[in-house]
C-alpha cells in the first residue's frame, strides 16, 4: 500500500499498537474493534456511557478516560471529541466545538447559540461526546466498499 490515499483500518490499528502503551492499549484496541463494526451514521454521537459499555468499563474509570484521551490525540486519531449543549426549553442538543466549550468554561460565560442570551449554570448542560474522525470513517467505508 502506498503512503498516498486514505488509511486503512489496519494502518490505524498499527498506529495504536505503536503509539499507545499498557494499560491503555487493550482498551483502545477493544474500542476501535467495536467501532469498526458500526455503520458510519452510528459513529456521529458516541457518549461516555456508550463507549464505556463497549469495553465493559465504568465511565469514570481512569484507564478508560485515558484511553479516550489517547484515541482523540494520537496521530491518525480514530475519535474526535466535541460537546453538546442540552437546551431543555427546546428539548434539543446543540453541538459545540471543544474550543467553544472550553472558552465558555474559562470565561464562566455561555451565550445560547440561538437566543443570544446568557445561560446560568451552563456547565451542567454541556456534555462531552465523541464521533469517529473523518479519517476513521474513510478507512471504515473504504474497507466496506471492497
Amino acid at each position: 500500500m502506498s503512503d498516498i490515499g486514505p488509511m486503512a483500518l489496519d494502518d490505524i490499528r498499527q498506529n495504536i499498537d505503536r503509539d499507545i502503551r499498557e494499560p491503555l492499549l487493550p482498551v483502545c484496541r477493544a474500542l476501535v474493534d467495536r467501532l469498526s463494526t458500526m455503520k458510519p451514521n452510528q459513529l456521529q454521537r458516541l457518549t461516555y456511557m456508550l463507549l464505556a459499555e463497549f469495553v465493559q468499563r465504568r465511565p469514570d474509570d481512569d484507564v478508560f478516560q485515558s484511553a479516550l484521551t489517547a484515541l482523540t490525540t494520537i496521530k491518525h486519531h480514530p475519535l474526535t471529541m466535541y460537546f453538546v449543549f442540552y437546551d431543555a426549553d427546546e428539548d434539543r442538543e446543540i453541538a459545540l466545538s471543544v474550543k467553544e466549550a472550553m472558552q465558555s468554561v474559562d470565561e464562566a460565560l455561555f451565550i445560547h447559540p440561538r437566543t443570544g442570551e446568557e445561560v446560568a449554570n451552563f456547565e451542567q448542560q454541556l456534555k462531552p461526546v465523541f464521533r469517529a474522525s473523518t479519517e476513521f470513517v474513510a478507512a471504515l467505508t473504504g474497507s466496506h466498499d471492497v
